[in-house]
């Protein structure tokens, strides 16, 4: 049994991966559990984990905590330069975008918005809360905190239709100024990864944006969730000899 192992290990791998290329397997499709390959092939759960991890890694699947493995599909890839509405980005790149509000409410400033913005943290903002699906599929959760002087027609506006950005400007008359963001591997609580379909164990790739007006006034806080089978962050690195300047990047 031992000597057929590396054999099978190879034969799943290649199965799995025939199926996906000649679309017996499609992009979200769960593949079977591993105890299922392991009766389907006469191997050992290690055969069959190891070839799972592997296609893993080689981007031909991906794991839901709790629910299973999946086929990917070709990622969302961004690298962004300045600051700018993800709403007019997905127009851009003809990608039909639904955006779904999930909250408007009024909260107290988070810790990290008020330490960044030397602000009291006492002190009351609007949380906006979005959903965004791009081309049918969920992509990403966005929790925003913004400045209540500054964003507070929130409220007012159809914003499952309109972007914040384009309003601020073009409507209110504000101007954005300069933004600084970190990203990092983030997790949802419970509540908040269900909206993505996802598990409060399944990791994320966290944007965290903190954006001002010209003017220099702090205007927005916000974190953005992105499922990391479906988004990936592209930075394009000049040469030293032509990296005159600190580019801050962006997210809506």
């Amino acid at each position: 049994m031992e000597k057929t192992q590396p054999f099978k290990y190879a034969l799943i791998k290649n199965d799995i991966v025939q199926a996906i290329k000649t679309k017996q397997l499609n992009t979200d499709d769960k593949i079977l559990s591993e105890a299922k390959l392991c009766k389907k092939y006469n191997v050992s759960r290690i055969t069959v984990t190891r070839a799972i991890n592997e296609l893993v890694a080689e981007d031909y699947l991906y794991r839901i905590q709790g629910k299973g493995t999946f086929v990917k599909g070709k990622q969302l890839s961004e690298g962004v330069s300045q600051l700018s509405s993800f709403t007019k980005r997905m127009k851009e790149k003809k990608l039909k975008l639904e955006t779904r509000v999930l909250e408007t409410t009024s909260v107290t400033m988070p810790v990290k918005m008020a330490n960044f913005f030397n602000l009291p943290s006492d002190k009351n903002v609007i949380l906006l809360k979005r959903l965004r699906i791009v081309d049918g599929k969920l992509l990403c959760l966005s929790i925003a905190y913004l400045m209540p002087e500054i964003f507070y027609w929130t409220t007012l506006e159809d914003m499952e239709h309109e972007s914040l950005y384009d309003l601020l400007e073009n409507k209110y008359d504000f101007k954005l100024g300069n933004a600084t963001q970190e990203f990092e591997v983030g997790y949802l609580n419970e509540k908040n990864a269900k909206f993505l379909e996802i598990s409060s164990q399944d990791p994320c790739l966290k944007l965290s944006l903190y954006s001002t007006l010209s003017d220099g006034r702090p205007a927005q806080f916000e974190e953005t969730y992105y499922i990391g089978s479906k988004y990936a962050y592209q930075l394009l690195l000049p040469a030293p000899h032509s990296f005159n300047n600190v580019i801050n990047i962006e997210e809506l």
